[in-house]
């Protein structure tokens, strides 16, 4: 058996695991991808005990049957096969387990011996460690995965903190071996969360990037990590020599791959994003990439994802990315690779350029593919593709993410209007130029925009999805510079237009924008029927983040018929259902705001959400409406009126420091949560706190929430941070003293 020198580090759990399974089961295949630790796991699995155990190191042999007779220290029999010699062996004892460490090279012939030996020896237990499963009738797979790992977002300055995970200990135990003056720090804590995050947690990788220390700080570690490759070489001269090199682990996974499924690799590894199927089906130039996704997941070479909604994405670590995207630039893959993004987004888009709004499917999934979207941007304007590349800018428009706001920047606009496109296509960027000044303030350049755009539809005549839209945005444009009557002829049309059609998810919006419209004018009373109808639309057709804005119409009329409560219940709810898009809500913070100013009650809280969603406003270029504006203005006022002079910087101060999400979280707070602190923490963060003041371990507090221990840490660390508090145990005390 291998005799490391070195100290095993974590992996409680996964033992833990190992040894349960390898009781109740006898053949268990312990799995993952390069570096990940499986010699080294089932090693200490092993080495305690107390039957008797074979190893058998595979890695540089050919010969199963021969590798276990020596292995198993059988004696030739007369006129016998050597599979008989292992038989006999084998069933002298009471207990025996049998491990084949790297099984990969020789599966075929491992999973053949290995299905004789478990049926004539009934007392054997089989332990195989492999990048991939034998696939035998009662084999047990274990998969093993990273090192634990900070999750993002947590603090990443306190190291006691960072020493809870596996990996962080690792990385310094590692560092300390080959330098004994490395030393943990809050200085630079931060930099090693960081290296052994994007590293993946895989303990080979971390390994190699703690013995740079000798030469390299943790920063110059990280700054280097794109080019690991080269950077991560220096393994022990004892280990063998798939251990000694990055390279080495991640290309004797790929050297075993047939041609296709070697193509699958480097070619997904353009792509530098998670996918979905039909994605990797287009980019791998294949009708059903499913075969090709799964041999490669069995191979410890993708991993799966499940992200909302139960969709499935696939991503490669980034270690075997960047070897494969390597091998990607030495065959010609990125150009191929690249093309075929942009069928890919514009088979998506192209059949929804005539809509009013695009399919909310089509949108949803364009949102999960963002990073391709970027790449199908670049290479047609590379290329000098200008009707593609205005297919994908469009695609840029309808997508968002938690991080920025929907639609396509400035410049990109700007820049592909000056090429020469279809008029169809060219009519679609004007109406989304015209939006996109339109939530900035810029009217009059909304109008030229929109102008254009209704000139060329009503030239085409053949499209109503795509003239009322740009009716629409036309109309708003025109009530904002001095001409309402015209405003609401041109809705007027639209709304009628998308009646006809009968595209109930356009006529919605439509209602909506006439409604918001008509309000800004002093007009409560016409625009209600109006956002009633397209609230009663959005409702059924079950969009949230569609229903988002009607609910801020709606609240916005209640609060310009001074009703107080139900502007707040408006503006809640829609804080609530547009969790999905949170760059939305900033809107909705401020109505919420409005709602607890007219009522009376909390200011504080009111004048920290006007001050969370200015910072959104100002840090995008989102201007109000002069009608917005000025409630906002006068909102401000009366809380500076109403609220002592060290509550008042106090509750700006907050608002200041908060994220979006965390003013969302704030605002759906019944109450205030800790009058005296500076921070704010959201319902399940307060939860988790107090389950932690009741002196229960993560563990615990995630099987009562059903969440995981993960999970608990990073509630436990966010809440610490905005409470500033150094501890956990200050974390209980605060919770024991603000809690009921």
């Amino acid at each position: 058996m291998p005799t490391p020198l070195d100290t095993f580090v974590g992996r409680r759990e996964e033992l833990a695991a190992l040894a349960r399974l390898g009781s109740e089961h006898r053949l268990v295949s312990l799995v993952g991808p390069a570096g990940a630790g499986k010699t080294r796991l089932a090693a200490q699995h092993v080495s305690k005990r107390p039957d008797q155990v074979w190893w058998t190191a595979l890695a540089s042999e050919s010969d199963v049957v021969q590798a276990i007779y020596h292995a198993v220290g059988a004696h030739p029999l007369p006129n016998r096969s050597v599979r008989d010699a292992v038989i006999a062996e084998v069933e002298q004892h009471r207990r025996p387990l049998l491990v084949l460490d790297n099984c990969e090279h020789l599966l075929a012939d491992v999973a053949d011996v290995v299905s004789e030996l478990v049926a004539c020896c009934p007392r054997l237990r089989v332990l195989v460690t492999s990048r991939e499963p034998l696939r035998l009738a009662g084999e047990q797979v274990f998969a093993l995965g990273e090192l634990g790992l900070p999750p993002v977002g947590a603090d990443c300055a306190d190291v006691a903190e960072a020493l809870r995970y596996d990996a962080v200990v690792l990385f310094r135990d590692r560092a300390v071996s080959v330098d004994r003056s490395f030393e943990l720090n809050a200085l630079n804590v931060a930099d090693v969360v960081a290296v052994c995050r994007s590293l993946d947690g895989m303990p080979l990788a971390i390994e190699l990037a703690a013995r740079r220390i000798t030469v390299l700080s943790p920063a110059d570690v990280l700054a280097r990590l794109e080019d690991r490759l080269a950077l991560l070489t220096a393994g022990p001269r004892a280990s063998d020599d798939r251990h000694r090199t990055l390279r080495a682990a991640i290309g004797w996974s790929y050297d075993l791959l047939s041609e296709a499924e070697q193509a699958a690799c480097r070619r997904l590894a353009v792509l530098g994003v998670p996918f979905d199927l039909g994605v990797a089906s287009t980019v791998c130039g294949v009708e059903d990439a499913l075969d090709l996704l799964a041999g490669l997941e069995q191979k410890s070479l993708l991993v799966v994802d499940r992200v909302g909604g139960g969709h499935t994405t696939f991503r490669q670590l980034q270690s075997v990315r960047l070897y494969c995207r390597e091998r990607a630039a030495e065959c010609g893959d990125i150009d191929v690779v690249a093309d075929r993004v942009v069928d890919w987004v514009c088979s998506v888009v192209e059949p929804e350029i005539s809509c009013f709004f695009p399919a909310p499917p089509v949108v949803l999934r364009l949102d999960r593919n963002i990073g391709l979207i970027e790449l199908a941007v670049a290479r047609t304007a590379e290329t000098g593709d200008w009707a593609r590349h205005a297919l994908t800018i469009a695609a840029t428009a309808w997508t968002s993410t938690p991080r920025g706001p929907r639609g396509a920047p400035t410049e990109l606009l700007h820049r592909a209007l000056s090429q020469p496109m279809p008029p169809s296509y060219r009519s679609v960027l004007t109406a989304l130029a015209a939006m996109h000044h339109r939530v900035r303030g810029g009217w009059h350049v909304t109008r030229q925009f929109g102008l254009e755009s209704l000139a060329i539809e009503r030239a085409e005549a053949s499209r109503p999805g795509t003239l009322a839209r740009a009716l629409e945005v036309l109309a708003s444009a025109e009530a904002h510079t001095g001409n309402p009557e015209l405003a609401w002829q041109l809705f007027d049309e639209a709304v009628e237009l998308m009646r006809e059609s009968g595209d109930k998810l356009a006529r919605g919006v439509l209602l909506n924008s006439y409604g918001w419209t008509l309000l800004q004018h002093g007009e409560a009373d016409l625009a209600a029927p109006l956002v009633r109808e397209s609230l009663t639309l959005t409702r059924l057709l079950g969009l949230p983040h569609l229903l988002n804005p009607v609910l801020h119409t709606a609240g916005a009329i209640a609060l310009a018929r001074r009703n107080f409560p139900e502007a707040v219940d408006l503006f809640r709810e829609s804080l609530e259902v547009g969790s999905e898009h949170p760059m939305d809500q900033f809107y909705d913070l401020e109505g919420l705001a409005l709602g607890l100013v007219g009522a009376g009650s909390d200011d504080e809280r009111a004048l920290s959400l006007l001050t969370a969603a200015s910072v959104v406003r100002t840090r995008y270029d989102f201007r109000a409406e002069p009608y917005w504006q000025a409630l906002v203005d006068e909102a401000r006022s009366v809380c500076r009126t109403r609220i002592t002079a060290g509550r008042l910087r106090a509750a700006e101060s907050t608002g200041e420091r908060m994220s979006l999400a965390q003013a969302i979280s704030y605002a759906l707070t019944a109450q205030p949560l800790a009058d005296d602190e500076d921070g704010v923490i959201s319902a399940r963060e307060l939860h988790v706190a107090t389950l932690v003041a009741e002196g229960l371990t993560n563990r615990q507090i995630g099987q009562r929430l059903g969440i995981s221990p993960h999970t608990v840490a990073r509630h436990v660390t966010h809440a610490r941070t905005k409470l500033g508090l150094r501890s956990r145990a200050q974390l209980a005390v605060w919770a024991g003293r603000n809690t009921p």
